[in-house]
């Protein structure tokens, strides 16, 4: 005779315990969509976050380094949505006149550099050992010798030979270009472009703002309305300086606000409120 037992055995789920194990796995798959989803919205909130910091950051970074480098004599304008400065494409220092309108000048310092105002092209020089500058902003002088020969006036005059020929130039055409004439020893020497920063809207990011040098787009995004203002030698701070006033200003700030490059859901946003001295 069959045993009852394993007959009742055999009988497999009721439907009340299939409803119940249906009812227990409904709750577990939401429980884990939940929490894929609330790790979704964490890690991209987390981005947005990273991304306005980043973007907060790189802006310091990429304007300070700048701006810190140039006076308040290379601030050619300053508006409310762009700043344009001279920037400096080599540095060098005049060994000895070697005529009249000639002078052999050792180069010490040269920066490539994009996002420049093409065709612009000027020249600055000091009195001897002095940091003062005359400027010439539509001189792009072309040298009349290079290497041994100009490397050898400096050595002659005292000036350190210990670089390439390619360092070694004569320069003419001073006379009619600055009052003081051909510079004499010692005399800095500037050959510059200029640079101008922007605040514009953003070709990547969709109705949102970036910075820009020259053509060249350089981070973002930020909300529309970001804007450049001045710190004049009285405290004062003025959102555009007339050309007469220039030489007043003492600071570039620059007041933003950084937003996430993605879909930016949550409205993350990091406000950006720094000066940026010119050098003394």
């Amino acid at each position: 005779m069959r045993d009852r037992r394993s007959t009742l055995d055999e009988r497999g789920f009721t439907l009340v315990e299939a409803l119940i194990a249906l009812t227990i796995s409904g709750v577990v798959a939401t429980a884990l969509v939940s929490l894929l989803l609330a790790q979704s919205r964490f890690y991209q909130r987390t981005d947005d976050q990273m991304s306005a910091e980043q973007a907060a950051q790189a802006t310091f970074d990429l304007v300070s380094s700048e701006i810190r480098m140039a006076s308040a004599d290379d601030l050619m304008e300053a508006e409310a949505d762009s700043v344009t400065f001279r920037f400096d494409l080599l540095q060098g220092v005049a060994c000895e006149p070697t005529g009249a309108d000639e002078v052999a000048m050792h180069v010490f310092e040269r920066t490539g550099n994009a996002g420049l105002t093409s065709s612009f092209v000027g020249v600055a020089v000091s009195d001897p050992f002095e940091t003062t500058f005359e400027y010439e902003d539509s001189w792009n002088p072309t040298p009349s010798a290079t290497g041994s020969g100009p490397r050898a006036d400096c050595v002659a005059a005292g000036g350190d030979g210990g670089g390439p020929d390619g360092d070694y130039v004569r320069i003419s055409g001073w006379t009619s270009r600055f009052a003081a004439g051909v510079p004499q020893r010692g005399a800095l020497v500037r050959v510059y472009g200029k640079v101008t920063y922007k605040l514009a809207t953003s070709g990547f990011f969709d109705g949102q703002w970036a910075l820009w040098r020259g053509t060249q787009e350089l981070v973002g995004p930020f909300e529309a309305g970001a804007t450049f203002s001045y710190v004049m030698s009285d405290a004062s701070v003025q959102s555009s300086v007339a050309s007469a006033d220039l030489d007043e200003v003492v600071a570039v700030r620059l007041t933003a606000i950084a937003v996430g490059a993605g879909t930016n859901r949550y409205d993350v946003e990091r406000p950006i409120v720094f000066d940026v001295p010119f050098r003394n």
